[in-house]
């Protein structure tokens, strides 16, 4: 009983200094952030120090492309002047006919390449999620033991093969883009 009008009296008196005081919150932060020396120091980030956009720089590939072009370019003329009219080749532009043969089989082997990826990203899903289930449960792994890793082989070449036509896209895909480089058709 002493220890309930304790507890009482307690209350009371800490409702009586929270009404005395009766200070928002606020109103405490405004004190303290007075009060409080700035530190001259400390560096703010802000929306005015954050650059708004990037500069507009171009990819590095493309400075390399009109490098390699510029030499290309440089060591043409030097033959030709070595020739000084004899034995001139004749520099045929790209044939039109192929250029947009050539870019739709690029587009192509591009298309075929994310189609793969996603078929091997799914397999590999499919393979951790079966094996999960297959761990987690230690009934199925007493029953079934002989299956799972049957069935484990087979996913495993599956993915095998998936990872060996991408490759070979893969190869495609820049053996086209060199084809086009060499035949002056500008590739992404």
């Amino acid at each position: 009983m002493k220890k309930l009008f304790l507890l009482l009296g307690l209350c009371i008196s800490m409702l009586a200094l929270q009404a005395a005081a009766q200070q928002s919150l606020a109103d405490v932060a405004r004190k303290t952030r007075a009060t409080r020396q700035a530190n001259p120091t400390a560096r703010v980030i802000d929306n005015d120090v954050i650059p708004q956009s990037k500069p507009e720089t171009p990819p590095p590939s493309a400075d390399k492309a009109k490098d390699s072009d510029k030499k290309a370019a440089a060591t043409d003329d030097k033959k030709d002047e070595k020739t000084d009219g004899k034995d001139q080749a004749q520099t045929t532009p790209p044939d039109t006919k192929k250029t947009p043969d050539l870019k739709k089989q690029i587009d192509d082997a591009k298309k075929e390449i994310t189609q793969l990826q996603r078929e091997l990203d799914v397999s590999e899903r499919e393979a951790r999620l079966r094996a999960a289930a297959y761990y987690a449960d230690a009934g199925t792994m007493l029953r079934d033991q002989g299956k799972f890793m049957e069935d484990s082989r087979k996913q495993q070449e599956e993915i095998d093969t998936k990872k060996q036509s991408l490759t070979e896209a893969k190869q495609k895909l820049e053996d086209l883009q060199e084809q086009a480089r060499k035949t002056g058709i500008a590739v992404e």
